[in-house]
């Protein structure tokens, strides 16, 4: 990749060796005005020109907003604009110390731009480089993975038609994890686990050690059978966590089972999320199924002798996201935008 160095020059010179270091070091190639060489037009025209030509920019500020060019803007904003209008990644890293007051303005709108995820603090120039050589190789890592479609026709590969888990027609939350990127050789390793993830699945408040467990092996695929869940593991490396949503009625709360609580389903995305990925990045897709005569709320604290139950033609809901890395601040997010657009789909 082609990677523009976008900063102020004067009493950055450390730091820019430092960002000139990391960028070759993962073989990319440093784009900077230091290298630009004489040209027959302006000084502003060659630097667009380069970011134009850049695949992802690094944006590092310090404490300097630099030379304030004939519309207010600093060099470094304008070529950060230039980028952020042309649709280029930019990952974004902060000098530790205080700022001028247009810096700071500055360093407000990158934020507002930034979603967090290549955007780092630094102290010193070792510190610089080794977050941004961090930064490209996550970014190295998401350009190469599989798009949506692929994915999707990934899911439907394993099984034909017929979705991952659809062993019955009860109330299930369904989380299935792709990491990318791929790797080779997880079926067996997954085959010798199945006891140690039994414990993880008990130990997340998924299952109970009573309840025990059974094998589940094909020729290519390894997993386990509880009562509350079930985990399939492919050997192309997809994986799948199905969890009963079912509440269990007694004489006493018989409409109870018509309930889809909230909670419920977020205490168990939350878990199957840590479980399936273990912080690797990859596609996720969440699924419920079985909710087309579901209310999406609560248990009620009292006992109720009647509820007005929903018809619903529209039986399943599903949301995908390609998280890298898979964070659990980048989790949380994912799941409280999910859990909104579910909430939206199943009250209407």
């Amino acid at each position: 990749m082609k990677v523009f160095i976008s900063s102020v020059v004067s009493g950055f010179e450390h730091y820019r060796a430092a960002a000139r270091k990391a960028v070759s070091l993962l073989g990319h190639s440093p784009l900077m005005c230091e290298d630009f060489g004489a040209r027959p037009y302006s000084s502003q025209h060659a630097c667009m020109t380069e970011v134009d030509q850049a695949d992802v920019v690094v944006l590092v500020l310090g404490a300097n907003f630099g030379y304030k060019t004939e519309t207010g803007e600093s060099v470094t904003q304008q070529e950060f604009r230039r980028a952020k209008a042309d649709g280029k990644p930019i990952l974004a890293f902060f000098e530790n110390v205080p700022m001028e007051e247009w810096q700071q303005e500055f360093s407000r709108e990158v934020s507002d731009y930034s979603n967090g995820l290549f955007r780092a603090i630094f102290s010193d120039q070792h510190e610089l480089s080794d977050g941004i050589v961090r930064a490209l190789n996550q970014l190295s890592v998401n350009r190469q993975a599989i798009s949506e479609a692929e994915f999707m026709h990934r899911l439907l590969d394993r099984n034909g038609s017929r979705r991952w888990g659809s062993w019955d027609h009860e109330a299930r939350l369904e989380i299935t994890f792709l990491p990318q990127p791929e790797t080779a050789g997880t079926l067996r390793v997954a085959h010798a686990h199945h006891e140690s993830f039994f414990l993880s699945i008990c130990q997340a408040g998924l299952g109970s050690l009573k309840g025990g467990y059974k094998d589940f092996d094909s020729a290519d695929q390894t997993g386990i059978d509880t009562a509350e869940v079930k985990w399939r593991h492919h050997e192309s490396g997809l994986s799948l966590l199905s969890i009963s949503l079912t509440n269990h009625a007694n004489s006493h709360k018989i409409l109870d089972s018509y309930f889809l609580p909230p909670s419920k389903i977020r205490r168990g995305a939350e878990a199957a999320l840590n479980l399936l990925s273990e912080g690797k990045g990859g596609w996720f897709q969440i699924g419920l199924y079985g909710i087309g005569q579901k209310l999406f709320a609560e248990l009620p604290m009292t006992s109720i002798n009647n509820i007005s139950v929903p018809f619903r033609s529209e039986h399943t809901i599903e949301e995908r996201a390609l998280l890298i890395p898979a964070t659990p601040s980048a989790c949380r997010r994912w799941l409280d935008e999910m859990m909104f657009r579910i909430e939206r789909k199943m009250s209407m």
